[in-house]
């Protein structure tokens, strides 16, 4: 599992994330907005892209394997705009739940 506290995370596809904010959760475990940065030298064509992730609790011996859940993906040419809604988002429990439910209901679909 990750540091909760860690300021940068790898990210599958090449990239970097920049954590830039991390708070508990209420349950345990961790909500965390990241920044993408994919390529940094290129500025001209890079779009801002940030993400909620919630880090659950730490692994029990039965969730060891328990990965990071991304809740949210933001894309945008203002990063100020981006980050500003991933704060938003991470700042409000019911927001993140509802993101959750969603997300489970559209991996049921697929199934």
């Amino acid at each position: 599992m990750l540091d909760p506290h860690q300021g940068d995370v790898g990210v599958s596809g090449g990239g970097m994330a920049e954590a830039l904010y991390t708070r508990p959760m209420p349950g345990g475990g961790y909500v965390r907005v990241e920044l993408v940065v994919s390529d940094p030298g290129d500025v001209s064509s890079e779009r801002r892209r940030g993400r909620v992730v919630i880090e659950p609790r730490r692994a029990s011996p039965r969730r060891d394997d328990a990965d990071p859940l991304v809740v949210e993906e933001l894309e945008g040419d203002d990063e100020n705009s981006v980050v500003a809604e991933l704060f938003r988002i991470a700042n409000d429990n019911a927001a993140i739940a509802r993101r959750v439910l969603r997300r489970r209901a559209d991996v049921r679909r697929a199934d």
